[in-house]
């Protein structure tokens, strides 16, 4: 059996052999992506999610990013990775002189929710007691939430047939769906159904759990048990409470920030050519 494997695996190519990439965005849905693709038979993820390349770790070098894909066969037709840091504007011109040909895919969600989510997730991590302060500490909150920027820059380099503009709304009402329009972007059996569908994936639901799970070291037990039947039972009974692991946003906090996120919100309506009037509330 091992010299089997060994046979199947391909040696590690003098280039990068990914045919497509998930650059973004934290907090949209690209856990649940990740594990959904890395669920098919015909796609290849490197060990765990985010290698971090283009954005933080590329002064390792090309090589030590195509170790990352030295398990490709020739089983897998789609080879990529999903990594929430590829949509910055710092890390895009990395990306398109190693990658100049390949297919791109973007999830957004409404930017205000995002960004709530996104400070939520990091709060405990981060000391921040209210969002106001969070907002002032790090701009990165807000400019992630920025699609229209990214998408823009991105759309300089690659065709707009190779950059799929995907939705969490879409995701949340039709996973099954979403997943299958994926999987025929990237070019694998579209039939496939993965083990997640119905298992709607977010690492804030219980973030002062998950802060203690990290500082203890149980994390990974934490991660195996949300994945599991019983998170995923935990996961549908919450959502049919209608409630959140967290406090809601400030009614005042929420308009001031749909204010600031009205011209960027147009311009990705105008790039997608979709309605996203429903952002506005």
């Amino acid at each position: 059996m091992r010299c089997r494997i060994a046979e199947q695996t391909q040696p590690i190519p003098d280039r990068l052999p990914l045919s497509f990439l998930g650059v973004g965005c934290q907090r949209c849905g690209t856990t649940w992506l990740d594990a959904a693709l890395r669920d098919h038979p015909q796609v290849y993820l490197p060990g765990q999610k985010q290698t971090y390349f283009f954005d933080r770790e590329f002064h390792r070098g090309e090589a030590w990013y195509r170790q990352q894909f030295s398990g490709v066969t020739s089983e897998h037709q789609a080879i990529g990775e999903i990594a929430t840091g590829y949509c910055l504007l710092e890390a895009i011109p990395r990306m398109v002189a190693a990658l100049p040909e390949i297919k791109i895919m973007m999830i957004m969600r409404n930017p205000v929710d995002r960004a709530y989510s996104n400070y939520q997730a990091r709060c405990i991590e981060q000391g921040w007691s209210t969002f106001a302060e969070a907002i002032k500490a790090d701009d990165d909150l807000l400019a992630r939430s920025r699609y229209s920027e990214q998408i823009e820059s991105l759309l300089e380099h690659y065709p707009a047939a190779d950059v799929k503009l995907l939705f969490y709304d879409d995701l949340a009402a039709n996973d099954r769906g979403f997943i299958q329009d994926i999987y025929k972007f990237i070019g694998v059996d579209d039939d496939y159904l993965p083990s997640v569908i119905g298992q709607m994936k977010n690492a804030a639901m219980f973030p002062r759990v998950r802060s203690a799970a990290k500082k203890i070291g149980v994390a990974p037990l934490l991660g195996a048990l949300s994945r599991s039947p019983i998170g995923a039972a935990a996961r549908r009974a919450q959502k049919r409470s209608g409630k959140r692991g967290y406090e809601p946003m400030s009614p005042a906090m929420r308009q001031e920030l749909l204010e600031y996120f009205k011209p960027y919100n147009k311009r990705l309506a105008e790039i997608a050519d979709r309605d996203l009037s429903a952002w506005e509330v």
